[in-house]
């Protein structure tokens, strides 16, 4: 709860004893509980000296986005061979909704909202370990997104891919679905173009 809510921020210190005290209870379950975290990605353990928030190097983030732009293309294909018009016309509410807490400065809500978005188009493919996955991605996501929250908030290149990517399931086409995850992933990761490629012949 408090590095999704940017409470820990990236790259600083968890000071165990406090938290240990905050909790009134002792480090062993608060270590255990950051390794659980390590093990999600969102923390990382130098042994035997401390613990902190996951900072993510530009390389990582890359491997990141490289692992995003591939499940969430089988999940959109999942979801078109699975998914409804009703339950794509539902996806327009979601992309709503973090488009309204980005105006509002909420920078939690947006980032759950747009996680939301992306989950559910997983969920619509019906595949459960994909989703699984899908979920632990997602949460590095919403990590690295507040890393970088000094950054301009890129608002019409999320409410376009958005946009685009409903328009894609709606007609049923896999083709436009995957262009337009594969170029904001290029765009928001720094994706190598041949790796993108692999994705769009």
């Amino acid at each position: 709860h408090l590095i999704m809510h940017h409470v820990l921020k990236p790259g600083q210190k968890i000071p165990e004893d406090e938290l240990a005290g905050m909790l009134q209870t002792s480090r062993t379950p608060v270590r255990e509980a950051l390794r659980k975290l390590s093990g999600e990605g969102l923390v990382t353990i130098y042994p035997k000296r401390y613990a902190e928030v996951t900072y993510f190097t530009p390389e990582m983030a890359r491997s990141l986005g490289a692992v995003r732009m591939s499940q969430d293309v089988l999940s959109g294909r999942l979801a078109i061979y699975h998914g409804s018009d009703a339950n794509f016309a539902g996806l327009r509410q979601l992309a709503e909704t973090c488009e309204a807490a980005a105006a509002a400065g909420d920078l939690y809500g947006r980032i759950t909202a747009d996680r939301d978005f992306h989950l559910r188009i997983t969920e619509l493919g019906q595949n459960e370990l994909l989703l699984r996955y899908q979920r632990e991605v997602y949460l590095r996501i919403h990590l690295l997104q507040l890393q970088y929250v000094s950054l301009e908030d890129d608002a019409a290149g999320r409410a376009a891919c958005h946009s685009a990517l409903v328009d894609a399931l709606c007609r049923r086409d896999e083709a436009a679905y995957t262009r337009a995850i594969c170029r904001r992933c290029q765009e928001m990761y720094g994706l190598d173009p041949q790796i993108v490629s692999l994705y769009t012949r």
